[in-house]
């Protein structure tokens, strides 16, 4: 009788895993292009809990001039490629969604709402509004594509 090493398992056991990670459903990458189905989720997300803010098709809201806005008032921005959403990482960008923004309380946190999935699939939903350029220089690399 032989009994298997330790070592021979490690390949059985990655295989598993990643079977796990893509029955769970695959997440994309910074700077990588979003999976369908989760972008999918995620739009269905969107449209009932930011589009009232963010626009359809994350557009944002219009500027509002300096001169009538409030002191320290921020317009939900754009989160399609027009504006600069790509210029973060898909962990920076589900961050904000469960913490909220520090520069405002109009971005509240999230995180008692949609589990990390939800904010990913979220993430995933913007992606698919953003064109090639934007993906491909998504997060820290954005300065080298300016």
């Amino acid at each position: 009788m032989r009994i298997a090493s330790k070592t021979s398992t490690l390949p059985a056991i990655a295989g598993i895993a990643l079977a796990v990670s893509f029955a769970v459903g695959a997440r994309a990458e910074t700077g990588k292009p979003p999976d369908p189905e989760a972008a999918k989720r995620g739009a269905g997300l969107y449209a009932r809990y930011c589009v009232s803010c963010h626009g359809d098709k994350g557009r944002g809201e219009p500027p509002i001039p300096g001169s009538i806005r409030l002191p320290g008032f921020f317009t939900a921005p754009a989160l399609d490629d027009s504006q600069h959403a790509w210029h973060h990482s898909d962990e920076a960008l589900v961050r904000v969604i469960l913490e909220g923004s520090p520069r405002t309380d109009r971005m509240p946190a999230w995180k008692n709402v949609f589990t990390s999935e939800d904010a990913f699939d979220i993430v995933a939903y913007l992606k698919s509004l953003w064109g090639n350029r934007a993906l491909e220089c998504q997060g820290p690399k954005h300065m080298s594509c300016m």
